[in-house]
């Protein structure tokens, strides 16, 4: 197990803090048994809830998320661990506001789903939590009830239980407020009981007030007798308000719905008092909270306010004998009354109340004295009267989009009774300025001040003629800027290039420095600001989101109003602003847009080209806006505004359409079907609708986002992703990861520059929810960099869980090795091409060498360089589509079928192991087809074992001890890899006993296992146990079988395709400098001299002679090459691991580019010549470089290894492999090195670090 307090502290690094008391209180009390972290889990989250901060959180989800990754499947306290977890979580992110976790919290519950039944507590606690509420009228489903198991299964004091009981309890309310009173008894029940359970500082405290209140009132009005519910409802209503406080108070993030919400329950709670008792003080609080609850509250409150102050004027008036009070009353009922619509159910109940008010009035006037204190004793005589007044109204469904109580001005009523304080006005904002307002400035970035209204703008024309987008020729943009802006709304797989962009904004701003004409200033800073922010959708920084607003800032604050293209600018900055304010969650910035963006709407024609192009993002602004605010009333308005956005799209003539050679009618659609999913998303959420807010998020569909950009298309379907993930939906979340792998190849063009390519694919892979900041040195180490998961990884995981083990190895080898693969095309076999297309043939080799050359060359101006990049990349795309139109070569250099995949299997096993949050596997291909094998393993886990052993194979120690114990972790991993996952496979694979003793090299079976995530780290090859005392039992992989790696199934077969070519010639070279300590030779002499003894004519290039460039002179002419130097892996960027030469590295991408025609095998004994730390399934390391250069095997070493160790590998591999004559025939290479590693690890029995970092990768 990984040390705990270097799990919490990593964790914390996460999150930017330290360790604070409680956090060293809770590691103090963990020891070695997960099942004893719950008492220490719960006082971290008790600590968080009382203001110690994030941090103790944080550490809490840390130590569960521990447990559930070491201990066993079937621990007992699983469930409960679950649920600890969760509760970090939602600590996090409903106390802080900090949802860095929230996505991954998500993946490891589903994960604790896997291979349970749906009635299994675990699986229960992991989704139960999460689910929605139940649908109207909908039955009671089986989790509620397993649920209900759950929870009486649990400690009494267990911080999960009050959360779970409130759920079960909201969800038995909804089915009352459905028409099911019986339900009321259930909801009643568990809210007392969650109420009985939760502590004030409870996260969810608040939530069990408000539901406990509702429920008592509900419980009230049915039960009169029931004294002790209204004690109860009013307990629960002072819980709702007082734990919102306590919270803000530690500085939670509540907005004023949660605080509005706990005053309207409480208030509630004491109207059901007041109806059992009549008591003047009861009435006031009721009153009291009703005005917070105003005040607090959102801007449309469907009528709650009204109907209930109006209840509560009532009866203070008769209590206080107040004609006025019962006059305000009465004035409420009649707004109400004129508002609803006929045949509302609320009205004849209304009616009553004005009659007995009136009723009461005249009483007042006719008796001038207070009779309420002889209600017993009138009672009889005005029994008509009191019987209408005792107020107790909850909720009014009021018809769509929605009802804000009037009380504004001179509205009369109470003090306190003027609405919406602190919500803008939409109306008042309409009518106060036809320009862009400034009464709601933000705070950054401030944008342009309100100007008077210029008037009818000279733009187009009247509406029934066609409408020209209004911005000029692309012929009008300098020649990058042109490329770029092509790039950025092309559907075609055009890549956003940050060089370009970047040549892009050089031009731009260049030319904005000189004079020029107005409408030529506002269309160039129109341009500007998109590539600033293409810059921020590439690098996710939001700096270059700021820099973007500022910079159209600028230009507006110079431009005529007046102007052809000031409307163009100002829509463009004041969507990003927009776009900026929901980023930081800043309301007065999002408001500030929609003013803007309003105004550039009134002031174009109605269904032009340009009034569409702004009406969208004024409904998504418009729509964010109602979000942040919760008014319903804005986004019922958005939902109206895309409508008829949808109306003039499909009314638009064909003429305009297109412009130019663009669809316009049809972007635009994309674009209208992305925000408009967004807007009814948003509206479901803003008026609490879960039936609608599912249905909005099942509305993605790809098919009608062709037209999108690439980017656009795979965040889409990614997302889409995580949303299926969320809710369960393995078959929707299997084919959005298709959807999402299939455009991937889009973002990592040849038209980008190398290191582009790998941050692009490094960002789709990994995902932006998994990018963190670079942590401090040495506070968060190498897990940092191997947990986590990928695209591929990800996608194969969800096919799984849906049944699809077929497409599951489509998936896994899709998102394996991209940019490998990308390398391999350009090096690809077209031998049986050139015999049925001679022409495409020989334009492939000539494509394929001029796209070698632009991605090479160094010389030349910088901005030709690109357009070349762009240009060969564009050539090579329609070639493939020529190739591929021929019956015969449909799937040239697309990604293997699964019958390709199985073809490969025919001369062994190959072993896809996927290791996600979600769930690990391994697929077996055999020839006889895929078997799938459920492992009993997860990420966490093995990425903490990966850093435990990579720690102990790659220090030097100096006591006894600690070799001792370093040995024991790397015995303990062998072993541990040996009963999880390889016995398992090897059995799966046939491979179900040792081999014989007297088994000849030839006869041994090969396998080849291509890992992911931290797995890749870790030596499968060599899984078993290895102790020299259970040798004999010959329980490991050594024993048999002869293991060897790919990257991907793609990259074995170009392997055994360059192989099966049979190259001849070539010459033998071997490369050395010294290993030793300081400038001692260390074994590379020795293993130069073995190599000479055997290869007659070996070329050697040592010492001094052995620089980057002599070596590259060399290589093209090398059959063998041996490289006796030290090797070095770059965590932060894998392209820049190099071999270490006099004068210089030679890096990887140098290598990657090379072409060698005699290659057949590379020995690369030097330390991490095959391993990647930071994108493990890319396999960006010096071998994987060797093989894209045309080495079809490659030896290498997974770490630092022993130089007596490689000089004996070196003798005996060469004595091995020596051929007829001079030369060496390395066909049977894999084992032959199979064969060494055994006799070494018989040799250094007790050293298994040195022995075991050998393998062998390729064919």
């Amino acid at each position: 197990m990984p040390d705990i307090a270097v799990v919490v502290d990593r964790m914390l690094a996460r999150f930017d803090v330290s360790r604070s008391p409680g956090v060293d209180r809770a590691l103090a009390c963990t020891n070695g048994d997960p099942g004893s972290w719950l008492v220490p889990t719960a006082g971290l989250l008790r600590a968080s809830w009382n203001g110690e901060g994030k941090g103790a959180a944080a550490a809490a989800a840390a130590l569960m998320g521990l447990a559930l990754d070491t201990a066993a499947h079937d621990h007992p306290e699983r469930a409960r661990w679950t649920l600890h977890l969760w509760l970090a979580e939602h600590t996090l992110s409903a106390l802080y506001g900090d949802y860095r976790l929230s996505q991954e919290v998500r993946h490891r519950l589903a994960a604790q789903t896997q291979r349970r039944a749906a009635d299994d507590p675990v699986a229960v606690a992991a989704t139960y939590p999460d689910l929605p509420p139940p649908r109207h009228f909908e039955a009671v489903p089986p989790i509620e009830r397993e649920a209900e198991r759950l929870v009486a299964g649990l400690p009494q004091d267990d911080l999960s239980r009050a959360t779970l009981l409130n759920r079960l309890a909201q969800a038995a309310y909804q089915r009352y407020e459905s028409g099911n009173t019986a339900a009321l008894t259930d909801a009643w029940a568990r809210a007392r009981a969650a109420l009985t359970a939760v502590t004030p500082d409870h996260i969810d405290a608040a939530a069990v007030g408000r539901t406990a209140a509702y429920a008592g009132v509900a419980w009230f009005r049915l039960h009169l007798q029931d004294r002790s519910a209204v004690e109860i409802t009013v307990r629960a209503g002072r819980l709702a308000v007082d734990a919102v406080e306590r919270a803000r108070g530690h500085g939670a993030p509540y907005d004023r719905y949660e605080a509005a919400i706990g005053h309207f329950v409480l208030a509630t709670a004491l109207m059901s008092a007041s109806a059992d008792h009549l008591n003047l003080a009861t009435v006031d609080e009721a009153i009291a909270h009703l005005e917070a609850f105003r005040t607090e509250g959102p801007p449309d409150d469907r009528g709650m306010y009204n109907v209930n102050m109006a209840s509560m004027l009532g009866a203070r008036g008769f209590l206080a004998w107040s004609p006025e009070d019962v006059t305000r009353s009465d004035e409420l009922w009649a707004a109400l009354e004129r508002d609803l619509p006929d045949g509302h159910p609320m009205l004849p109940h209304i009616a009553h109340k004005r009659e007995a008010a009136t009723k009461m009035i005249g009483l007042m006037r006719t008796v001038p004295f207070n009779m309420s204190r002889l209600v017993g004793a009138v009672k009889p005589l005005f029994g008509d009267v009191l019987t209408e007044l005792p107020p107790l109204q909850l909720d009014v469904p009021l018809a769509p989009p929605g009802y804000t109580s009037p009380g504004t001005g001179a509205q009369p009523g109470t003090a306190g009774y003027a609405g919406g304080r602190g919500f803008p006005d939409a109306a008042a904002q309409r009518s106060a300025s036809a320009a862009p307002m400034s009464a709601a400035e933000p705070v950054w970035p401030p944008g342009p001040d309100a100007v008077p209204d210029p008037g009818p703008h000279p733009g187009p024309g009247p509406v029934d003629e066609p409408h020209r987008p209004s911005a000029p020729s692309l012929v009008d943009l300098p020649p990058d800027a042109a490329a770029a802006w092509r790039s950025m709304v092309a559907s075609d797989g055009t890549p956003l290039d940050p060089r370009l962009l970047a040549l892009a904004e050089k031009q731009l701003r260049a030319r904005l420095a000189q004079p020029g004409p107005d409408d030529g200033r506002g269309w160039t800073a129109s341009v500007l600001v998109h590539i600033l922010v293409a810059g921020y959708t590439l690098r996710n920084d939001p700096t270059d989101l700021e820099r973007a607003i500022r910079s159209g800032d600028e230009v507006l604050a110079d431009l005529p109003r007046t102007s052809a293209h000031y409307i163009d600018l100002l829509s463009t900055v004041e969507g990003y602003r927009h776009s900026y304010g929901v980023l930081r969650q800043h309301s007065e910035t999002v408001e500030r847009a929609v003013s803007a963006l309003l105004w550039a709407r009134e002031h174009l024609p109605e269904g032009s080209l340009p009034w569409l192009g702004v009406s969208i993002p004024y409904a998504h602004a418009l729509s964010d806006l109602s979000g942040l605010l919760r008014d319903p009333v804005r986004s019922a308005e958005a939902v109206r505004i895309m409508q008829d956005v949808s109306r003039w799209l499909e009314g638009l003539p064909e003429e305009a359409a297109v412009v130019g050679a663009e669809p316009v009618r049809a972007r635009l659609r994309s674009a209208f079907d992305q925000v408009h999913r967004a807007v009814l998303t948003t509206d479901a959420y803003v008026r609490a609708d879960d039936d609608a807010f599912t249905t909005a998020e099942d509305q993605w569909d790809p098919a009608s986002e062709q037209l999108l950009p690439p980017t656009a298309r795979f965040e889409n379907a990614r997302l889409a992703l995580g949303r299926a993930m969320e809710s369960r939906r393995w078959d929707r979340a299997a084919d959005a990861a298709a959807v999402a792998l299939e455009v991937l190849p889009l973002l990592t063009s040849r038209a980008l520059d190398r290191d582009d390519r790998q941050e692009a694919l490094r960002i789709a892979m990994l995902g932006r929810r998994y990018i963190m900041a670079a942590p401090q040195q040495g506070a968060a180490g190498l897990p940092d960099q191997i947990t986590g998961t990928s695209l591929g990884r990800t996608g194969c995981a969800v096919a799984i869980a849906a049944g699809r083990t077929e497409q599951a190895m489509t998936l896994l080898e899709q998102g394996r090795a991209v940019l490998m693969s990308q390398d391999l095309e350009a090096r690809t076999d077209v031998s049986h091409l050139a015999e049925v297309l001679p022409e495409e043939a020989t334009r492939f080799a000539a494509v394929s060498e001029r796209m070698l050359r632009a991605e090479s060359g160094s010389a030349g101006e910088e901005s030709a360089r690109v357009r070349e990049q762009h240009a060969v990349a564009k050539e090579w795309e329609r070639l493939l589509t020529d190739i591929r139109a021929h019956p015969a070569f449909k799937r040239f250099l697309l990604p293997p079928t699964e019958q390709q995949l199985l073809e490969e299997a025919a001369q062994g096993p190959i072993v896809m192991i996927n290791i996600d949050p979600l769930r690990c596997d391994a697929l077996v291909a055999t020839r006889q087809g895929v078997r799938h094998v459920p492992l009993d393993v997860t990420e966490g886990r093995l990425a903490d074992t990966a850093q435990e052993f990579l720690d102990a194979v790659g220090t030097d120690r100096d006591s006894p001890q600690e070799q001792e114990q370093a040995r024991e972790v790397i015995f303990g991993t062998l072993e541990w890899l040996w009963d999880t996952v390889a016995e398992p496979v090897l059995d799966a694979a046939g491979l179900t006993a040792p081999l014989p003793q007297d088994t000849p090299r030839q006869a041994v079976p090969r396998l080849w296992w291509s890992a992911s995530g931290p797995l890749a780290h870790l030596p499968l090859h060599a899984a078993g146990y290895q102790r020299k005392s259970q040798l004999a039992e010959r329980r490991s992989v050594l024993d048999r079988v002869a293991s060897s790696y790919t990257p991907s199934v793609r990259a074995l077969r170009h392997a055994r395709q360059a192989a099966a070519r049979g190259r001849a010639g070539g010459s033998y070279l071997a490369v050395a400098q010294p290993t030793g300590g300081g400038k001692g030779a260390g074994a590379s002499a020795r293993e130069v001299a073995s190599v000479a003894q055997v290869l007659t004519g070996l070329r050697t290039l040592d010492g001094p002679d052995a620089t980057p460039a002599r070596v590259l002179a060399e290589l093209p002419a090398a059959a063998l090459v041996h490289f006796a130097c030290h090797g070095v892996s770059d965590a932060e960027n894998p392209a820049a691991s190099r071999l270490s030469l006099t004068g210089g590295p030679l890096s990887v991408a140098e290598i990657s580019r090379q072409r060698l025609p005699h290659a057949q095998l590379a020995m690369l004994l030097a330390c991490h010549t095959a391993r990647t730390d930071r994108l493990p399934d890319e396999a960006i390391h010096l071998a994987s470089a060797f093989q894209v250069a045309g080495y079809p095997q490659v030896i290498g070493a997974l770490w630092e290894a022993a130089d007596p160790a490689s000089a004996r590998l070196t003798d005996q591999f060469y004595c091995s492999v020596r051929g007829y004559g001079s030369g060496v025939d390395v066909r049977h290479a894999s084992r032959a090195l199979h064969e060494i590693v055994h006799g070494l690890r018989t040799r250094y029995a007790k050293s298994p670090a040195v022995w075991a970092p050998y393998v062998h990768t390729g064919c």
